[in-house]
């Protein structure tokens, strides 16, 4: 009876000093945003191989088990063929991603260079064609005619002078700045190969690691909270695979349809741009704006006219994708609204960039997936209670 007598007042004392830790991890939190985003920055540097790591081996994840379940069935009769099975599956997923990456980089890189190489060849002749149409369209007009020579003047006198003022002095941090983007890319370049390298890892040992994990919650919670968080972590499984290989697989055939359809109306650069219009498309939502303007002003540079057919063309493929493609792919993979999903592209993009603006949405539904099961038991107990 005693026992009983001072539960309720534990639970209180509990409760309470919960809320105050809570409300002091709040505004401490609060007054040292700075701080904590500088630290935050700092452990993401570190733990970057790591991330990179898991998300190539959790996108590879598919392809190796179907991989390693082929590879088991022909290798069954033979001594230690599983483990066997296991390091075939892992070195071909790996080398069939990086053959991917390959063929990719081969079909763009070179187009890239021609493209820049060609705009940059005709930018003499597009200045000189843009002056004799400002000339002809000027006329007898000697008013616009001086306007236009003290205009090429003014431009004249003022490189002179901005070279000097303003490029010279500034040379010292243009190359300060030059330098860190080299360091960053020789640090995002080392960030990846130890990714690839942990990935290996992550793929030969995903099976125990998964055991390991459900062993370790079925430790630390009671069996009921156990079942509800592998429950949740199984959704969020089927969420994140369903959602991005899903969009991944919608961009690829957006891709080809695009490559098809602009070799067909006879739009430049094809290889090129139907590479960028493909990999933008997996952000959903705003994935095809941010694809067609470029691709739109690298075509302008060659011929104006296949640039307007070209963006009806994209819009017309778009209209496709969202309304027939997409659905027929993703179904409805998130269940979230047309809101939401805007909501998580902006609030995700805004906080980590072109990979939030990917994840958003998934990550989202997870979160809204959590938030309505609690709304909804709490309900039901309301309900209970009355």
């Amino acid at each position: 009876m005693l026992k009983n007598k001072k539960n309720p007042y534990l639970r209180l004392m509990l409760a309470l000093f919960g809320a105050a830790a809570l409300t002091i991890v709040f505004f401490f939190l609060l007054f040292r945003v700075d701080t904590v985003r500088n630290s935050i920055h700092v452990i993401l540097n570190v733990l970057m191989p790591f991330i990179i790591g898991g998300v190539l081996a959790y996108i590879l994840t598919p392809a190796c088990n179907l991989l390693e379940e082929k590879l088991s069935q022909l290798l069954k009769n033979r001594k230690k063929g599983a483990s066997l099975a296991k390091s075939l599956s892992v070195a071909l997923t790996l080398l069939l991603a990086l053959a991917i990456v390959c063929i990719l980089l081969l079909m763009v890189v070179p187009t890239l260079v021609q493209t820049i190489y060609s705009i940059l060849v005709q930018i003499p002749d597009s200045i000189q064609e843009f002056e004799d149409w400002i000339l002809v369209y000027a006329g007898d007009n000697e008013t616009l005619k001086n306007y236009i020579v003290e205009i090429s003047e003014a431009v004249s006198e003022s490189l002179p002078n901005w070279l000097n003022d303003t490029v010279l002095p500034n040379l010292k941090t243009m190359i300060g700045g030059f330098s860190a983007g080299v360091t960053g890319i020789l640090g995002g370049v080392y960030n990846l190969l130890i990714g690839i390298i942990i990935s290996i890892y992550l793929l030969g040992s995903r099976k125990t690691f998964a055991r390991q994990a459900r062993k370790l919650v079925y430790s630390m919670f009671h069996r009921r909270w156990a079942n509800a968080i592998v429950a949740e972590v199984q959704y969020a499984d089927r969420m994140f695979s369903g959602f991005i290989r899903g969009r991944l697989l919608d961009s690829l055939i957006i891709g080809v349809i695009c490559f098809v359809g602009m070799l067909i109306l006879q739009i430049p650069n094809p290889m090129l741009i139907s590479v960028i219009v493909g990999v933008t498309n997996i952000i959903p939502f705003f994935g095809p704006y941010i694809g067609a303007i470029p691709s739109f002003l690298l075509i302008l540079m060659t011929s104006p006219v296949k640039s307007v057919i070209f963006l009806v063309f994209v819009l017309v493929l778009q209209q496709f994708d969202g309304n027939i493609l997409g659905p027929r792919i993703l179904g409805n993979v998130t269940g979230l609204s047309s809101f939401w999903v805007l909501f998580a592209i902006l609030l995700f993009g805004g906080l980590f960039g072109f990979i939030g603006m990917i994840v958003g949405v998934p990550v989202f539904a997870v979160i809204y997936d959590v938030i309505r099961k609690l709304v909804n038991k709490g309900e039901a107990y309301r309900k209970a209670q009355a």
